[in-house]
């Protein structure tokens, strides 16, 4: 799960339509998407039904309508990972809208140069920058000129560079072998696929073939089909030379000391 923030120092910089076009594109392109929003001040109405059920004491009130369904429990000053734990759903991608001190990337939303070199100093972990500044060749330049090794992008080019992220985040869940056996050259080709829908993790024959572990120091390392074959076979081999051992073993563990 990808968790992106989107700041910015003012209000009216387009961070919820920003936020509106990116969840467009990627559910259009058949990704999950969830949505997180900072407000400032309370959302329930005090008074309300809802309002006076958690005066009452209740640990969280829900409100269901004809078209909705609502949890609202009451914390103080809740950090992001408070609300993220509320997403009930395994999405792609979480974009958030605020969490300026967050740990998570950001995309920071803004018009000027002035206002985005002043946001980098006072906002950490901003890793690119859009926003109508992104057409406005001179503030553009002004702000590359400070900070060149962050990108402003347009909003194509910002949907292309969630993708990348995207695709390392699915990388993360493969053995990182890059042994070829699933037709793509390395693993990040395999990310790239299955975010396209043209694959799953299936299609990785080291986390598809399960036959055999090894584990080194309690971690255990990828090993593809072949290798996983000649550690059963050998394993295999060896206890049919032994005694006390039952014809059909279910489930076979071997530890080896090296000192």
């Amino acid at each position: 799960m990808l968790v992106i923030c989107v700041v910015g120092r003012a209000r009216q910089v387009g961070k919820t339509s920003l936020i509106k076009g990116l969840t467009e594109r990627f559910t259009g392109e058949g990704f999950r998407v969830a949505t997180v929003k900072h407000i400032h001040g309370s959302f329930d109405t005090a008074k309300k039904d809802t309002w006076r059920h958690l005066e009452a004491g209740a640990t969280i009130t829900v409100a269901s309508t004809q078209t909705e369904v609502v949890a609202i429990k009451r914390s103080v000053n809740p950090p992001l990972e408070e609300a993220l734990e509320a997403v009930y759903v395994e999405p792609d991608l979480v974009l958030v809208e605020g969490y300026k001190r967050s740990s998570n990337p950001k995309i920071l939303c803004t018009d000027t140069a002035s206002d985005a070199l002043a946001a980098m100093k006072d906002i950490p972990h901003i890793i690119m920058v859009s926003g109508s500044i992104a057409s406005k060749a001179g503030e553009r330049e002004k702000f590359r000129a400070e900070f060149p090794e962050t990108e402003v992008y347009s909003f194509e080019e910002l949907v292309s560079a969630v993708k990348e992220m995207l695709a390392k985040e699915v990388l993360r869940s493969l053995p990182g072998l890059n042994c070829g056996h699933c037709g793509h050259d390395m693993c990040l080709g395999l990310a790239k696929a299955i975010l396209r829908g043209e694959a799953t993790v299936e299609d990785c024959e080291v986390l598809s073939t399960n036959i055999a572990t090894l584990k080194v120091d309690g971690g255990i390392i990828p090993v593809g089909k072949f290798p996983q074959e000649i550690l059963r076979g050998v394993t295999l081999g060896v206890l049919k030379a032994l005694k006390g051992v039952g014809e059909h073993p279910k489930n076979i563990e071997v530890s080896i000391r090296i000192d």
